[in-house]
């Protein structure tokens, strides 16, 4: 009894040290904007049990990313191994890569093989064209994680926000955001074309307000075709578009996140 008390402790005081490290290599924020994605950082590693650089944001909504599930992973199973197959490896910056992934524990197969596809397509950051092998290789395994581990994940995750949300430390906005951490990793995730890249028909759409980006990023010429088209594609109906920017916010991540699982 008295080893697993120390080996608790132990557990704990490295813990409170990967926190330290991670707050002192990060700095200070220095701006509104930085301090607000900082809170949000700190807030999803915390529900989550996991580094602050195992979390990014995007669209303003806190994601796990390679690192983070990479660290789940070996919080589960610390003999966790990834075993790799390759359908096809991009050759050029124009080119599509094909991994597969597969999560095993020595001789056990935890999953079966799982894909993970990367094209500059499915990359609207430009200065990640060119790296589409080592995207599919990340997107395979990120996968594959979630495939084993998906739901502890999430269940560990709404214990913790439970915990807090009882002790007052998060609000039900808070937890609500918290909770799209865990639905796919950052790498999943496109960003909105810029302006410069948008076709002129489009550009006074992507200027502005939230609403506008999200009217733009829907096809279709009528503001019928556009309700319909977000339904098809997030499952969300909506009458209009007199909605907040803070809602036409969360709509963008989910088209975006629909668009990587096509």
């Amino acid at each position: 009894m008295a080893k697993k008390k120390t080996r608790a402790i132990v557990k704990v005081k490295e813990k409170n040290l990967m926190w330290a490290g991670a707050k002192a290599v990060m700095g200070k924020p220095t701006t509104p904007k930085e301090e607000v994605e900082r809170k949000w950082i700190t807030l999803t590693s915390k529900v989550l049990n996991i580094s602050p650089f195992g979390v990014n944001i995007l669209g303003n909504l806190p994601y796990i990313n390679k690192l983070g599930l990479m660290q789940k992973a070996k919080q589960y199973s610390s003999g966790v191994g990834f075993r790799y197959d390759w359908v096809k490896t991009s050759q050029d910056d124009t080119d599509k890569a094909v991994c597969k992934c597969k999560i095993v524990i020595g001789p056990k197969e935890l999953t079966d093989w799982v894909i993970g596809e990367c094209s500059p397509s499915s990359m609207k950051m430009s200065t990640l064209k060119g790296y589409q092998n080592h995207m599919a290789q990340t997107r395979a395994r990120n996968r594959a994680i979630l495939e084993a581990f998906g739901v502890r994940i999430h269940e560990e995750m709404m214990e913790n926000i439970a915990k807090l949300y009882i002790k007052k430390e998060i609000t039900k906005e808070e937890a609500i955001k918290i909770g799209e951490a865990t639905k796919t990793s950052v790498e999943e995730m496109q960003l909105p074309l810029s302006i410069q890249n948008v076709p002129e028909a489009t550009k006074s759409e992507k200027s502005g307000t939230k609403i506008e980006e999200l009217k733009g990023m829907l096809k279709g010429m009528t503001i019928a075709e556009k309700l319909a088209d977000l339904k098809k594609k997030t499952g969300i109906v909506l009458g209009s578009f007199n909605i907040t920017n803070q809602h036409a916010g969360i709509l963008v991540a989910g088209l975006l996140n629909s668009e990587i699982k096509k």
